[in-house]
C-alpha cells in the first residue's frame, strides 16, 4: 500500500490548465441543448455525438478505497480527468449515490460525497467535458462490499417501491428539487442551470411492476417535479431495463420526456474470469425492439453505460461505436473508468477494466471509438459482418488484437501495426501501443505525439505495465493484478521535418533530460518531451504529467505454459519481464521431468518486454514426455528463477525451487483436446437465454459435465453452453494436417435426444452439425467436413432483448482447424410435447483426432 507521502513524493503536477483539454472537447459547442424530431441539437442546430465515460471516485466504493490508501481523492481526480482528456473523451455520465448525500426525507445532505463530486465537476468543465447526471441510482454504495450505513430515503426500499410507494415518490421529488438547486461551491453554476450539463436522465435502471400507464404517470411525475425546478434541459428515462416490454416503451414515449435511455452489455457481467473470445459479431448491429414504435421515433436516444466486460481485447470498443451510430444513438459513455490509484487491484468494478496506464491498448481503442462516434456520418448505415471491420476510417484485426484509425491527421494503434498511414506528410496526432512504421517502440505503455505548429512535436509516454494475473477476478483490494514500471525504453520516430538527429527535451516537471537522436533513435523514460530539429521548446507547451505513486522496478516475469504438444509441431516459449535494468539476460531452463539436467535456451527479446525462443529441432529435446522448464532472469547483480522468484538458477548447487512450468509433449497424431471437463469450468460462457448451466463441475480427470435442461424449457430446447478454449490450449501455431475428425464422448440425460454442436473459430463464427445422442454413453466421431456455418450462439447479454444467435453470414470462409477457439452446443425443440420429466446431456472429452 502506498503512503499519502509517497503518493505525494511520486505525483508529477504542474499547475494550470492543461493544453490537451482543447482535445478533449471536438468543438466547443454552443449551449443549450435542445430535442427537435428525436435529435439532440446544439444550439446552431448541429447534432450533439459525444463519447465518454462513467466514473465513480466521489462516491461508493471507489471513495473508500482511495481513502484506505492514504490518497488525497482530488489529487487522484486530477489525474484521471486529465488522462480522460488525453483520451479525447468530451462526455461523462454519473448515477449519483442519493442514499450517501440524502436523508430518510429525501432532503440533500452536503457532505464529503456531493463537495468531492462538485470538485469533479469543475474539474471536467476545465478539460470541455460535457456531462449528463441521473440524480437517482438507488444503488447502495457498497458493491464490491456490503454496504455501509447510509442515510438516504432509498434504503430498505426495492426499484419498484420507488416508483409505487407515495411516500417514497414525495421524498424523490424533495430530493430532486433540492439536488437541482444545489451550487456548485467550486464553480458557482447551480445543477440544474449548468450549460456543461447538458441532460439529465431521471432514475437509474428502474423497474416497473405496475400497468404501462401508472409506470409513465410516474415518469410525468418526475417530470413535472424538474420542471417545477426550472430545468429546461432535455430529459431522459430508461427504457431497455424493463426488457422487451414494447407496452412499457410505448406508454412511456407518449410521456413528455424528451428523450429514451439504454445500456449495452454484449457479453454479460460478472463472468470472474477473462472471457476469451472474439465477441465482434455479437456487437456488429445493436438490436432496439421499439425503434418502429411510433411514439418513440421523436425521442432523442443515448447509452449510458456500455462496456464488454470481462474482455482484455482492444477490438470491441470501435465496433461497438460503430453500431451505436447505426442504431441513432448520440450519446455513448463507457463504464466505468477506474481511479488510477486503485487500477493496480481493478478491485472497484472486477467485471470492467479501463484505464490509461494500466490497460493502454484498451484505453486507445476508446479513444478510437470515440473518434468513430463523433466523426461518422449523421445517417451512418454499418455494412453487415464481418465486412463491419473495416468501417469509415478504422480497421479491426482481432487475430493481431489492433483497432487502427487514420482519417489522414489522425493516426492511432492499440498494439503493433505494419499499417502505414495513408499520408505521412499530413499525420498530425498518432497515440499508439507498440510499434508502427513510424515509431518503434519497446516499451509496452501508450505514447502520444502531437504536432505544435511547424516547428516540432510533443511526445508523451506513459508507464510500462505488466500483467501479473487475471483482472477479472472476485474483487480485492489485497491483490494486485498488474504493475506500472518506469524503465528506460528506446523509441525511434521517423516523421516528416524532424530529420533523423533531432533534439530531445524534457519539459514535464523535474525532467532535465536532453538528448540527440541518432538515425531518429534515443532513450526515453516516462514524461514529456519536446522534440526538434532547431527550435527552442516553446513557452507555452503543456507540461502537465500526472502518475500515481509506483513501486520500485523489480524483476517480474509473466508466462502461459501451453498443455500440451506433438513433438512435431513448433512449440514458442514467451515471456513478458519487468527488470530492474535495461537489458537483462533471460534464459529458459529445460528439461524433461525426472531429468537432472537444464538444457539452456537464451530467450530473445522482441517488443514491450517480451521474450521469447522455439524448441529446437533436435531429437534429444523432441520425444514424447513432460517437459519441465523455468526462466531464469539476470538482472544486474540479481538472479532469479521463475515460476516463484527463486534466488539462482537451476543449475546452482543449492537452487531450492521444486516449482516449474510444465508442457506435455506427445507422440505424432496424438488426439488434440479441446474440451477437458476437469480443466474447463473457466471457460464456461453463459449464452443468451441458456436453458442449462452446469449442474455439475468436473474437478478430477475422466469425470464429465452435466448440462441439465431447467424445467420450464423441456419442449423449448435452447442454448446450452458456450465454451472458449483455455489461453495454455490455443489451436494458433500448431500443424493440424491430418486432423480430419471431432471425437466427442457424450449421452443423453432424458432419453433419446438431438444436440446441435458447433465449432467456434477465431472470427467469432461457428460451424456445426446436429445428431443423436441416447442415454448410453458413446464416443461420436464426427468429420470436420460435416462442419458447416450455422447459428453462432451469442454470450449472454444486457439488454435482455438482444438476440440469441447471429450468422451464419454469406461469406462466412471456411472453417480452419487452427482458428478454432470455442465451442456451442444447444438442444432444439422437441416436436412431442414434454412437461415433464428430465432433458440434458452429459460430457466428456471432446478432441481433434486423425482419422484411420
Amino acid at each position: 500500500m502506498l503512503s499519502k507521502q509517497i503518493m505525494s513524493a511520486l505525483l508529477v503536477s504542474t499547475l494550470g490548465l492543461s493544453a490537451h483539454s482543447a482535445i478533449a472537447s471536438s468543438v466547443s459547442q454552443p449551449t443549450p441543448v435542445t430535442v427537435e424530431n428525436g435529435k439532440l441539437r446544439w444550439a446552431n442546430g448541429e447534432p450533439v455525438y459525444l463519447f465518454g465515460a462513467n466514473y465513480s471516485a466521489p462516491f461508493a466504493y471507489g471513495f473508500r478505497a482511495i481513502a484506505r490508501r492514504g490518497i488525497d481523492h482530488k489529487t487522484a481526480i486530477d489525474m484521471d480527468v486529465d488522462h480522460m482528456a488525453r483520451l479525447k473523451l468530451n462526455a461523462y455520465r454519473i448515477h449519483v449515490w442519493d442514499k450517501v448525500i440524502s436523508d430518510k426525507a429525501g432532503n440533500v445532505l452536503d457532505n464529503q460525497y456531493l463537495e468531492l463530486f462538485d470538485y469533479l465537476m469543475m474539474r471536467l468543465q476545465e478539460r470541455g467535458i460535457r456531462t449528463i447526471i441521473t440524480p437517482i441510482a438507488w444503488w447502495g454504495s457498497g458493491y464490491p462490499e456490503p454496504d455501509p450505513s447510509e442515510p438516504g430515503f432509498a434504503v430498505g426500499y426495492s426499484k419498484n417501491d420507488m416508483n409505487e410507494n407515495p411516500a417514497l415518490i414525495a421524498a424523490q421529488q424533495r430530493y430532486l428539487s433540492q439536488f437541482l438547486a444545489h451550487k456548485n461551491r467550486y464553480t458557482g453554476k447551480v445543477i440544474g442551470q449548468d450549460p456543461d450539463i447538458i441532460a439529465f436522465e431521471l432514475f437509474n435502471e428502474p423497474k416497473h411492476r405496475q400497468a404501462p400507464k401508472q409506470s409513465a404517470a410516474y415518469v410525468e411525475t418526475l417530470i413535472t417535479t424538474v420542471r417545477d425546478a426550472g430545468v429546461n434541459k432535455p430529459l431522459f428515462y430508461n427504457v431497455s431495463e424493463q426488457g422487451n416490454q414494447p407496452n412499457f416503451a410505448e406508454a412511456l414515449c407518449q410521456s413528455s420526456i424528451d428523450g429514451i435511455a439504454y445500456q449495452w452489455y454484449p457479453t454479460g457481467l460478472l463472468k470472474y474470469s477473462t472471457l476469451n473470445t472474439n465477441v465482434l459479431p455479437a456487437v456488429s448491429t445493436y438490436t432496439d425492439p421499439f425503434e418502429t414504435i411510433s411514439a418513440c421515433q421523436n425521442k432523442a436516444r443515448i447509452v449510458y453505460e456500455f462496456d464488454a466486460a470481462d474482455i482484455t481485447n482492444s477490438v470491441t470498443y470501435p465496433a461497438m461505436a460503430r453500431s451505436f451510430r447505426d442504431a441513432g444513438f448520440q450519446w455513448a459513455t463507457q463504464f466505468a473508468y477506474d481511479p488510477a490509484v486503485i487500477a493496480d487491484t481493478n478491485s472497484d468494478y472486477n467485471t470492467h477494466y479501463m484505464n490509461l496506464l494500466y490497460t493502454p491498448s484498451k484505453a486507445i481503442s476508446l479513444m478510437i471509438a470515440g473518434e468513430e462516434f463523433r466523426s461518422l456520418p449523421e445517417d451512418y448505415s454499418a455494412p453487415a459482418y464481418p465486412d463491419s471491420n473495416q468501417f469509415h476510417y478504422t480497421t479491426l484485426d482481432y487475430i493481431n488484437n489492433v483497432s487502427l484509425f487514420d482519417d489522414g491527421s489522425q493516426y492511432y494503434y492499440t498494439n503493433t501495426t505494419q499499417t502505414s498511414p495513408k499520408r505521412v506528410s499530413s499525420v498530425e496526432h498518432i497515440a499508439g501501443v507498440g510499434s508502427s512504421p513510424i515509431i518503434n517502440y519497446t516499451g509496452s505503455g501508450a505514447y502520444f505525439l502531437d504536432k505544435v505548429g511547424s516547428e516540432g512535436w510533443r511526445l508523451e509516454v506513459f508507464p510500462d505495465v505488466i500483467p501479473l494475473q487475471d483482472p477479472h477476478q472476485n474483487s480485492s483490494l489485497a491483490r494486485e493484478v498488474a504493475r506500472l514500471s518506469q524503465q528506460q525504453n528506446t523509441i525511434k520516430v521517423s516523421l516528416p521535418g524532424l530529420g533523423s538527429t533531432f533534439v530531445v527535451r524534457g519539459v514535464n516537471e523535474d525532467n532535465n533530460y536532453v538528448a540527440q537522436a541518432v538515425s531518429g533513435s534515443f532513450k526515453i523514460k516516462p514524461g514529456v518531451y519536446w522534440l526538434s530539429a532547431s527550435h527552442d521548446t516553446p513557452a507555452d507547451l503543456d507540461s502537465t504529467y500526472l502518475l500515481p505513486g509506483i513501486k520500485p522496478t523489480q524483476t517480474v516475469v509473466t508466462h502461459q505454459p501451453q498443455r500440451q504438444r506433438n513433438v512435431n509441431e513448433p512449440l514458442t516459449f514467451t515471456a513478458k519481464v519487468q527488470s530492474k535494468t535495461p537489458n537483462p539476460s533471460v534464459i529458459l531452463q529445460l528439461r524433461y521431468e525426472g531429468y537432472n539436467d537444464f538444457v539452456s535456451l537464451p530467450m530473445v527479446r522482441s517488443e514491450k518486454g517480451q521474450y521469447s525462443v522455439s524448441l529446437p529441432d533436435d531429437e534429444a529435446l523432441r520425444r514424447p514426455g513432460k517437459l519441465e522448464y523455468a526462466i531464469t532472469i539476470i538482472d544486474g547483480d540479481t538472479t532469479l528463477t521463475f515460476p516463484g522468484a527463486q534466488p539462482g538458477q537451476p543449475q546452482d548447487w543449492d537452487f531450492i525451487n521444486s516449482d516449474y512450468y510444465h508442457t506435455l509433449l506427445q507422440p505424432e497424431g496424438t488426439p488434440i483436446p479441446l474440451f477437458t471437463p476437469a480443466q474447463a469450468r473457466r471457460t464456461f460462457v453463459a449464452p443468451q437465454n441458456t436453458v442449462s448451466w452446469p449442474a455439475s463441475s468436473a474437478t478430477k480427470e475422466g469425470e464429465t459435465v452435466k448440462l441439465e435442461v431447467f424445467k420450464d424449457h423441456l419442449q423449448s430446447g435452447g442454448p446450452l453452453l458456450r465454451t472458449d478454449l483455455s489461453p495454455n490450449a490455443t489451436m494458433l501455431e500448431r500443424h493440424l494436417d491430418g486432423y480430419e475428425a471431432i471425437a466427442l464422448r457424450i449421452r443423453a440425460l432424458g432419453g433419446r435426444d438431438r444436440v446441435q454442436f458447433g465449432l467456434i473459430a477465431n472470427d467469432g463464427l461457428a460451424y456445426g452439425t446436429d445428431f443423436e445422442v441416447t442415454k448410453e454413453w458413446k464416443t461420436l466421431v464426427i468429420p470436420v467436413s460435416a462442419l458447416q456455418p450455422t447459428p453462432t450462439l451469442l454470450t449472454r447479454a444486457y439488454p435482455l432483448f438482444m438476440p440469441v444467435t447471429i450468422g451464419p453470414f454469406e461469406h462466412q470462409q471456411a472453417l480452419s482447424l487452427q482458428q478454432i477457439t470455442g465451442m456451442q452446443l444447444l438442444l432444439p425443440a422437441l416436436k412431442r410435447e414434454r412437461k415433464t420429466g428430465w432433458r440434458g446431456i452429459e460430457i466428456g472429452e471432446i478432441a481433434l483426432v486423425q482419422l484411420d
